[in-house]
């Protein structure tokens, strides 16, 4: 891409919940429950997540520019759960949030990667326990994980749970 590696790096936003399972005990009875897992999710996840975030809430109909993220266009999308702290200003992020954001190389130019931060209970709590991935169009992993540039740049709202946007 024209914008290279520093392009590639200077971004970041999140991702999906692996599945739980039922278990029954060797004695046959049912167990309880299990607690929801949420884990940094696989490659198949990712790409799922990037079919499917479109239908969540949109918080800019027309495309930003953001220099942070290698001076492309973008449009941020947040899950329900998210939306929902995002809108009643709450932090930190219930468990499990996803937010997207879309970048775009032009105002009006198609989608060159997609962006995703995920809420993991106990996945970085130095950094708010945020999981951050960078796809390509298709969904394909770019960079993902514990990413320092994002790390990084996030940590300047770190007062709101490492969330831009409140402003």
């Amino acid at each position: 891409s024209a914008f290279g590696v520093l392009g590639l790096l200077a971004s970041a936003m999140v991702a999906c919940s692996a599945p739980t399972t039922s278990q029954t005990p060797a004695n046959g009875s049912p167990a309880s429950a299990p607690p929801v897992v949420l884990a940094e999710p696989n490659d198949t996840e990712l790409k799922t997540l990037s079919q499917s975030y479109t239908g969540f809430a949109s918080l800019n109909a027309q495309l930003r520019l953001s220099p942070q993220h290698g001076g492309i266009y973008v449009r941020t999308h947040l899950d329900p759960v998210a939306l929902k702290a995002f809108n009643a200003k709450a932090y930190p992020f219930p468990d499990g949030a996803l937010v997207f954001k879309e970048g775009h190389v032009g105002a009006d130019g198609p989608i060159e990667r997609i962006y995703v931060m995920k809420k993991i209970p106990g996945y970085d709590p130095a950094n708010g326990d945020w999981f951050y991935a960078m796809l390509a169009p298709d969904g394909a992993p770019r960079l993902k994980g514990k990413v320092p540039l994002c790390i990084n740049c996030h940590a300047g709202a770190k007062n709101k749970d490492y969330i831009f946007g409140f402003e």
